[in-house]
């Protein structure tokens, strides 16, 4: 049976240019990237971001389109097996491990690159929303916010549906602002006067998660 057919040069060349924004965006801000520093990184003439995207606003998208449904992807299939386990032990679905998978993107193995963008680009749309956030956020991150509130429902059924919606945007807004501040002014170091410094990724990955499965099993008030 023959193999797929090798990657076309047109093809080859928008994939070096969207692996290069990748790593510049994560390293320099979305907004922090000139056209030619991109085009230099990539190896590819000033010309060719315009004749493979349309231009960088287009390029921005695919960047993060791609991105999206790549880690989502992986956060959805994670989240499947949690919820087929709890089932299958005729038991509910665990809400660390569901605030666990959801918070891994953005402080696992790859939140150097993945996770800062996936921050950048939520942050963004909550600070200066544009067509282009609101048609990646409505493709990729709705349909799987939608998944993570039910499981957390499921998980926790005392809670009111409207209210883990809720809670869902907050666990959303801990995370994103807990990495807009980092490695900068070691504000944590300041404020505690030196008692705290700033954590490695694995303590602020299970301080994540310890305050927001926290924040999920408080009691509803009336």
């Amino acid at each position: 049976m023959p193999g797929r057919p090798p990657p076309s040069p047109d093809r080859l060349t928008q994939q070096k240019i969207i692996d290069s924004a990748l790593a510049l965006y994560a390293e320099k801000g979305i907004d922090g990237v000139p056209v030619r520093a991109l085009t230099s990184h990539a190896g590819v003439n000033v010309a060719a971001i315009h004749y493979h995207f349309g231009g960088t606003e287009a390029l921005a998208e695919a960047v993060f389109g791609e991105l999206s449904a790549r880690v989502n992807k992986r956060r959805i299939r994670a989240l499947e097996e949690i919820i087929s386990a709890a089932k299958a032990a005729g038991r509910k679905p665990d809400v660390e491990n569901i605030v666990s998978t959801f918070v891994d993107p953005y402080v696992g193995p790859d939140a150097a690159t993945e996770g800062q963008l996936l921050a950048q680009l939520i942050l963004k749309h909550r600070l200066s929303p544009s067509p282009m956030t609101e048609r990646v956020i409505k493709k990729h991150f709705d349909p799987m916010a939608k998944q993570f509130v039910a499981a957390l429902h499921d998980a926790m059924p005392e809670i009111p549906m409207e209210l883990m919606y809720l809670r869902y945007m907050l666990m959303v807004s801990t995370v994103v602002l807990s990495l807009s501040d980092r490695g900068r002014t070691n504000r944590l170091q300041r404020l505690s006067g030196s008692k705290a410094t700033a954590p490695d990724g694995q303590a602020v990955r299970t301080a994540l998660v310890d305050f927001i499965v926290g924040g999920m099993r408080a009691p509803a008030s009336r």
